[in-house]
């Protein structure tokens, strides 16, 4: 054989060995997903199971503060557009009688009526206060709408989750949770809105939210809702709650807000008061009344 067909030969095969050992090694690196285009990849960002105790199981999923909320929405196999109400707040500081009355509203107001109407609701999925409250009403009517908890992965723990800085545990009567990667609560604001756009299609469906009691958080979620983008969500306010609900009560009725907060929020959003007094009946009618409006 010619000297320099056989040099040729042996460098070919060498070249093909080459590539033949970078294909065999490809196949042990796992898949990369590719932007989605409206937010972070969804690389990584995989659903997995979060046993409770009595045998109930949520299908939950690890986020990025700016991972798409129409990405969330898929690999969590909602079934979108549809209605959405967000609950914003919690319990701190309300009177055993207004806490009773608040249970009340939650279970025979809003959580029979998302069972009632495909409605889905979003919160902050910890066992505590009025998100607590509307994890029970589904547990104990057996309702099957989506109950999505939005919460800061760094701040709570879970079974199967053993968190040493943990502040709240996740309430197991949730149906689905966003765990967003922060250590701080409020990083899972931006993420509870953008879901609520999300979820109802962008206007294609009615969204609301529903303010009760609340601190600084709550403050965050409101204005984020109501005075932050071009997809306003209107917001019902349980006037008599307590903390920021009624802050923001105040300042609606009266038309005074010192607060650049308060104010932008009246100024931009759609507020609408609600007394813990008026009970179920009151809730329900309003409810019926924002979702049965024509989408203009």
């Amino acid at each position: 054989m010619d000297i320099g067909l056989m040099i040729s030969s042996i460098i070919l095969a060498l070249i093909f060995a080459s590539l033949d050992g970078i294909t065999t090694l490809d196949k042990h690196r796992p898949e990369r997903n590719l932007p989605d285009g409206t937010g972070n990849s969804m690389m990584n960002h995989k659903t997995f199971e979060i046993r409770f105790e009595e045998g109930h199981t949520a299908t939950a999923i690890q986020v990025e503060q700016d991972t798409s909320a129409d990405e969330i929405t898929k690999a969590l196999n909602l079934d979108v557009p549809a209605p959405c109400i967000f609950i914003s707040g919690g319990a701190g500081a309300m009177s055993k009688e207004d806490i009773e009355k608040t249970r009340q509203i939650m279970d025979e107001g809003v959580a029979r009526f998302a069972a009632e109407n495909g409605i889905i609701i979003v919160d902050g999925g910890t066992e505590s206060g009025v998100m607590q409250m509307i994890g029970e009403a589904r547990r104990k009517h057996n309702y099957s709408f989506p109950l999505v908890g939005i919460a800061p992965h760094g701040k709570v723990q879970y079974p199967g989750h053993v968190n040493e800085s943990n502040e709240a545990e996740l309430d197991g009567n949730h149906s689905h949770f966003v765990l967003v990667n922060s250590d701080e609560w409020g990083g899972e604001s931006q993420t509870i809105i953008n879901m609520t756009r999300a979820i109802c299609g962008n206007k294609q469906k009615h969204a609301l939210g529903i303010l009760i009691n609340g601190g600084k958080i709550a403050q965050q979620d409101i204005y984020l809702a109501t005075a932050k983008g071009d997809h306003k969500i209107p917001v019902l306010v349980l006037e008599g709650s307590g903390r920021f609900a009624q802050e923001l009560a105040t300042a609606f009725r009266t038309g005074h807000a010192q607060q650049k907060i308060l104010k932008a929020i009246i100024q931009g959003g759609d507020i609408k008061l609600l007394a813990t007094g008026e009970g179920v009946d009151k809730m329900k009618e309003k409810l019926e009344t924002h979702f049965s409006q024509v989408l203009g």
